[in-house]
């Protein structure tokens, strides 16, 4: 693709120079309340960054790909855009995001199979894990060296039909704070292994060592951590995303007044798919069913209402999902877990009916 048939892509223009950065890491979320339908709008895309955001130029940047490969990769965007590619909606979810929390979004992601571009390039048969390496870099830990983002990925997980490295979010180029010019995309798994402004895929054989995980600290990030009847303390890797829901609206601390009132949210979950949601008024000692608004689909969220005639009192709203499995949302967190992370119990929102 020539910079000519670049420009006349949509949102590509403000792209072909050099991507001004954030000064700091960003932390960003936004009200679901007014979305409308299941897409998240760009501008309205949580963003959860490690380190400052880095200046990318199309004319230098480039995705290799590269380690236990017979054909080593040197891929421009332009050559991801005119590759094969595949379009689906999914859910992203940062793996700390609170109970009720709004560091979660819906999207149409479109990009290239990361399975095509692992033949492409001649993966070894015996690939057991690939790293996936982000151009923004920094110290993770006081003591740890300076070091790109890296996460370390199982190989089975990146030839599944549904991971991707990204390109475009809902029609149009990545928000550079999104990761342009490319992000790896991994549904139904949370969203650090997500990797954003990707520029180095490292194909690793069974036991081969990832040197720059373990001295960045990053290995240390996105575990599980549960502790045993007798203090012991099982650590384990995060990976698909817990069965979830949360209520959009009203938010919590509202007061109503003594009326119907539709309640909604939404509900996702990870390699499967959300059967059922329920409502409780009563801080979850009654509940009952509430509506899907469309039919579940894999990896992405379904929107669900619930018509509550509401009395005067004081009251604490709570939705609870179950998907397919047979898993179901926690009404409160695992007392064992000793982490911050896979917060998927059921929030309470409060409000007063006068």
């Amino acid at each position: 693709m020539t910079r000519r048939q670049l420009l006349v892509v949509p949102g590509a223009a403000p792209l072909l120079g050099q991507v001004v950065s954030s000064p700091e890491p960003q932390n960003l979320t936004f009200p679901l309340d007014t979305i409308q339908g299941t897409v998240i709008p760009p501008d309205l895309f949580f963003v959860r960054d490690h380190f400052r955001e880095p200046e990318i130029s199309l004319s230098t940047w480039r995705l290799k790909i590269e380690g236990r490969v017979t054909r080593p990769l040197d891929l421009s965007l332009a050559d991801l855009i005119e590759a094969p590619s595949q379009q689906f909606e999914a859910v992203l979810e940062c793996a700390g995001n609170p109970a009720g929390g709004t560091a979660a979004g819906n999207a149409m992601w479109e990009g290239v199979p990361l399975a095509h571009l692992l033949d492409q390039a001649g993966a070894a048969k015996d690939a057991a894990s690939v790293l996936f390496e982000g151009a923004d870099a920094g110290r993770l830990l006081q003591n740890s060296p300076q070091s790109p983002y890296c996460r370390l990925v199982p190989a089975e997980k990146c030839l599944r039909p549904e991971s991707l490295v990204a390109v475009n979010l809902n029609g149009r180029f990545l928000p550079h704070r999104n990761g342009f010019p490319a992000r790896a995309l991994f549904p139904g798994w949370y969203g650090m292994d997500s990797v954003k402004w990707l520029q180095r895929i490292v194909v690793l054989g069974p036991s081969e060592p990832a040197p720059a995980l373990q001295s960045s600290g990053m290995n240390k990030l996105y575990n599980r951590m549960i502790k045993g009847p007798g203090g012991e303390l099982t650590v384990t890797r995060l990976t698909e995303v817990l069965v979830k829901s949360m209520i959009v609206w009203p938010a919590d601390n509202t007061r109503l007044p003594s009326a119907q009132h539709l309640i909604h949210g939404f509900a996702w979950t990870g390699m499967g798919l959300v059967r059922r949601v329920n409502f409780s008024a009563d801080g979850g000692r009654t509940w009952l069913p509430a509506q899907l608004e469309s039919r579940p689909k894999p990896f992405s969220w379904v929107r669900w209402k619930y018509l509550w005639a509401a009395p005067p009192g004081d009251h604490v709203l709570m939705s609870r999902a179950a998907d397919d499995a047979g898993r179901e949302q926690p009404f409160k967190r695992d007392p064992s877990r000793k982490d911050g992370y896979e917060l998927n119990f059921c929030a309470p929102v409060r409000c007063s009916v006068r």
